[in-house]
């Protein structure tokens, strides 16, 4: 029995001093914890929530016909839904599905066509439907100009 004490005393020790050494190593520019070193853009040029780290377009960006929706999203099987917007007019609804789901960041690229009868400034809302009763939840919005 004293021997299987010892032996249990040593690997607490052994996995103490493991957490101590895994806080030393984290990253201290995420604040998520995660050490995604793939991260191309500097978070600078991010607009981000929680889910969300959009990388384009980019607040108050003006856009022409069409525009480059990209970035990265950590949600729940990889699905998200945006809406593009004139004031409260939804023009364009649709979801998309990122490289990868949560826990992980998945990338994801689309091109979205802008209408042409629009007022001078859009709305991007990226969001997440609730599982638990379907609200919009971790919800982005991006204000957008035309020309």
């Amino acid at each position: 029995m004293k021997v299987f004490l010892i032996l249990f005393f040593i690997a607490m020790l052994g996995l103490g001093s493991y957490a101590v050494n895994d806080d030393v190593i984290r990253n201290p520019d995420h604040s998520d914890g995660s050490t995604d070193a793939s991260d191309e853009n500097n978070s600078e040029d991010l607009i981000e929530n929680k889910v969300f780290k959009i990388a384009s377009p980019l607040p108050d960006q003006t856009v022409n016909e069409e525009f480059v929706f990209k970035g990265k999203a950590r949600v729940f099987e990889a699905n998200f839904q945006y809406e593009l917007k004139d004031g409260e007019t939804v023009l364009e609804n649709d979801f998309i599905t990122a490289s990868e789901g949560a826990p992980g960041w998945g990338e994801f690229e689309r091109v979205i066509t802008v209408p042409d009868t629009i007022d001078s400034k859009l709305i991007l809302k990226i969001f997440v439907s609730s599982a638990k009763d379907g609200s919009e939840i971790n919800v982005l919005e991006i204000p957008l100009k035309t020309e």
